[in-house]
């Protein structure tokens, strides 16, 4: 369940992304009545929607394969079939949607040939018309009331991590530009609403001092206003409809809180949210808000800015394990890491043993784990596993220095923190030292199969889903975008910095292997392709190790509920047979 979207002009009626059907799917929410209908019918789900600013369609990303490939329909909120949005507009990954009152839209998408192109479809109109052609990634952020000026995010100093703003008329005149490279990026949310109420200031986000941060920048006169909040965490903020007073949204140690700060004197006041994770919110016409919200323990739940509970899964399962976060010594600093003990146990056996543990490892790499409820961790707790979530270099929510210091040592950095997390939970007898495994997914899979090559003696075992297991033949593949983000990462390309490719990939340090070894992989996968998990899986084979592998019809990630079960109980399957939940003892290691 997401946090619901509506037109700005007609709010009662919203549409909200749910699994109720069994994939991922909107629906249509009328909160006077409380009914819903569904409004999406997409065979892979449905992930990105947005309503229009008058509330009678829903604009949709339709990916009939789960390739991030495809376009922008539209379905009406009264119900009739799904129609193409944007006539003439090429298909591909989606970069950006941002829908005017008058019926204008303009949307950027990333073209099967590496290209990047922004177009708008003005009122009236039978097919698009191209707003800017670029080779360098870029984003739609935005469109101001007055229709006016577009945002759109763009990097074309060669860092899709370290982005700058342009405003631009609708004739394509840029009017504007905001960029702090190279030492940090300017961003605005994705699908938010980023203009002043009836006005031309931008709000967004900067690093200046090194954790995400508000601003206001006028890009018809240059000004910027830096927004001062004291908080020590990093800070998201949206407008309030009346354009007085700002949603903060700030996070900081695994956990999140909700304040207002008003603009006129600069004032921050906490609003009352429970203790864990608030995953989305928004600014409500009535000057409250809706969120999303969930702890490790509790799944989400809808509240508005009273506490009250909209909306929230069944409540047909028994509560899972909290977390707690310990600070581990690690190379580059304290390194957060979140723990949950096996559900309704201590974090001992009784004997005082310790149970196995499963590190499972976030991807992105700039996702950032805490206390959120995780299906995933919730189903390892409650097969008898201590689990730990570890926010390694690289990872978000923790400044900008953390963020990008995984670039001195791609891969390698990440598993340092990872081992001195494992370390210190050894020496604190809170893991099986014979009895750790490794697991993750996407940019967590990777670290899988690079860990067990080049830390064999640490784990027991390793689980993997959708990973990169052949770095350069995965770039050969993967989607033109994350070429980007890779050779910001690297230095360059493969041709240009062969030995750091070749460095970070798992397939060169394949030979190490010695624990048992689960991949997942899906057939469609434009992120990590099939053919480079085939590459790094022949290697093992080859010298007879114990990797099973299964391909699944589907992309990177899944929106039906039965895959997703199927593969949480294979992964916990595979790793009982190899590892077991009996207590370690130093004679068996």
């Amino acid at each position: 369940m997401g946090l619901p979207v509506w037109g700005r002009e007609r709010p009662g009626v919203c549409a909200v992304r749910g699994n109720a059907s069994g994939t991922a799917q909107f629906y249509l929410w009328d909160i006077a009545t409380g009914a819903f209908r569904q409004l999406t019918d997409a065979a892979h789900g449905a992930e990105l929607g947005l309503v229009d600013p008058r509330g009678r369609r829903l604009w949709w990303y339709r990916d009939d394969d789960g390739s991030e490939q495809g376009h922008w329909v539209r379905s009406p909120l009264r119900g009739g079939p799904a129609v193409p949005a944007l006539p003439g507009m090429p298909g591909g990954s989606p970069e950006g949607l941002a829908l005017g009152r008058s019926g204008v839209a303009v949307s950027a998408v990333g073209e099967p040939d590496g290209g990047y192109g922004m177009y708008v479809m003005r009122p009236g109109a039978d097919a698009v018309e191209p707003l800017r052609l670029s080779p360098n990634p870029l984003y739609v952020g935005g469109i101001s009331d007055d229709e006016s000026l577009v945002l759109y995010v763009h990097a074309e100093r060669g860092d899709p991590q370290r982005p700058a703003l342009r405003a631009v008329t609708l004739d394509g005149e840029t009017v504007g530009d905001l960029c702090d490279w190279p030492e940090s990026g300017i961003e605005v949310p994705a699908f938010g609403h980023p203009f002043e109420p009836g006005g031309h200031r931008v709000l967004a986000t900067h690093e200046r001092q090194g954790v995400r941060a508000p601003l206001l920048w006028d890009p018809r006169t240059g000004e910027v206003q830096e927004i001062a909040t004291s908080l020590p965490g990093e800070v998201r903020a949206q407008f309030y409809p009346d354009g007085r007073a700002l949603l903060i949204h700030h996070r900081h140690h695994g956990r999140s809180e909700l304040l207002r700060h008003t603009l006129s004197d600069g004032r921050t006041t906490a609003l009352t949210t429970p203790p864990g994770t608030v995953h989305e919110v928004a600014a409500r016409p009535d000057g409250g808000h809706w969120y999303t919200f969930s702890s490790a323990a509790s799944s989400p739940v809808l509240y508005d800015a009273a506490g009250t509970e909209l909306l929230s899964a069944p409540r047909t399962f028994r509560p899972a394990s909290p977390v707690r976060e310990i600070l581990a010594e690690g190379p580059g600093g304290p390194v957060p890491a979140y723990v949950s003990a096996p559900t309704g146990r201590d974090e001992r056996q009784p004997d005082g043993s310790p149970y196995p543990a499963v590190f499972l490892l976030h991807g992105g790499p700039h996702a950032a784990d805490g206390d959120a409820y995780l299906p995933a961790a919730a189903a390892w707790n409650d097969a008898g596993y201590t689990v730990v979530r570890v926010n390694y270099r690289g990872s978000g929510d923790n400044g900008r220095g953390w963020r990008l210091a995984q670039r001195a040592s791609v891969g390698h950095t990440e598993l340092a923190d990872v081992a001195a997390v494992r370390a210190r939970l050894v020496a604190d007898g809170l893991v099986d030292p014979g009895r750790c495994v490794l697991a993750g997914g996407s940019w967590g899979g990777y670290l899988v199969l690079l860990g067990l090559g080049t830390q064999p003696g640490l784990w027991a075992c390793g689980v993997a889903e959708n990973p990169v297991g052949d770095y350069v033949a995965a770039y050969e593949e993967e989607l033109e975008g994350l070429r980007w983000v890779d050779r910001a990462m690297f230095g360059g390309s493969p041709a240009e910095v062969p030995e750091k490719y070749a460095a970070a990939s798992p397939l060169t340090h394949a030979g190490a292997v010695r624990a048992p070894l689960l991949v997942l992989a899906g057939e469609q996968d434009p992120r990590c392709p099939p053919r480079q998990v085939e590459n790094y899986v022949a290697a093992l084979r080859g010298r007879g190790a114990d990797v099973e592998v299964h391909y699944r019809a589907m992309g990177h990630r899944t929106a039906h509920t039965g895959l997703g079960a199927e593969s949480i109980t294979t992964q916990i399957t595979f790793v009982h047979h190899r590892v077991g939940t009996r207590p370690h003892t130093e004679a068996g290691t």
